[in-house]
């Protein structure tokens, strides 16, 4: 736990990004374009384009000692890099707390995990599209080995129902048997049939 805690604290303060909760719903999407028309005819404003490449590392019998799951997560993008903590204690679906922070090197981060005792569970490689609504974060993305799906993300300190957040899927006329009720990773580890997916289920 040292090395983690002497990597945080060495760090300027603006490049640490602490959600309380985050709060996120998604569903399956066949055109990019069209949805991202739709967008700006709401007035969403784009963010950023990239390409990430995200590897999730646990532990089960952690999870099953403390009670939930965990993640932590290395991403690059593109120069940069990312360690990021998304823990599921509130045991609510579609609902995480997340701490990231930028970190220098990924391949230095991946080694420290394994040296606590935590295996790498899957790589999730995405395209992205990132636009902006009022305080919403609204993706497209483009998952290796699953397809292409919207990404719908509030991180406002007031709580949001995700009901919320399924009215912007009606304005942009995804229907609701589009929504899926779980992640990424967990869509991945089925798919994989890994052990993991019966641990980790948002």
């Amino acid at each position: 736990m040292h090395w983690l805690w002497c990597l945080y604290i060495s760090l300027p303060n603006e490049s640490i990004k602490i959600n309380k909760m985050e709060i996120e719903i998604r569903a399956e999407i066949n055109n990019i374009a069209d949805i991202e028309k739709k967008l700006i005819g709401l007035g969403a404003k784009l963010v950023k384009r990239k390409k990430q490449v995200d590897k999730y590392f646990g532990e089960i019998n952690l999870f099953k000692k403390i009670g939930y799951s965990f993640m932590m997560r290395v991403r690059n993008e593109g120069d940069k890099n990312y360690l990021t903590y998304k823990g599921a204690a509130s045991k609510k679906d579609g609902v995480w707390e997340e701490y990231e922070f930028e970190i220098v090197n990924g391949d230095v981060a991946q080694k420290m995990l394994t040296a606590m005792g935590l295996e790498e569970i899957i790589q999730v490689r995405k395209n992205r599209i990132e636009y902006k609504l009022d305080n919403l974060s609204i993706c497209l993305d483009n998952i290796a080995e699953l397809g292409n799906f919207i990404e719908i993300e509030s991180q406002d300190d007031n709580d949001v129902d995700k009901a919320e957040l399924k009215k912007i899927m009606e304005k942009l006329n995804i229907n609701e048997n589009k929504i899926i009720n779980k992640g990424y990773i967990t869509l991945l580890l089925i798919k994989n049939k890994s052990p993991f997916s019966e641990y980790i289920v948002n």
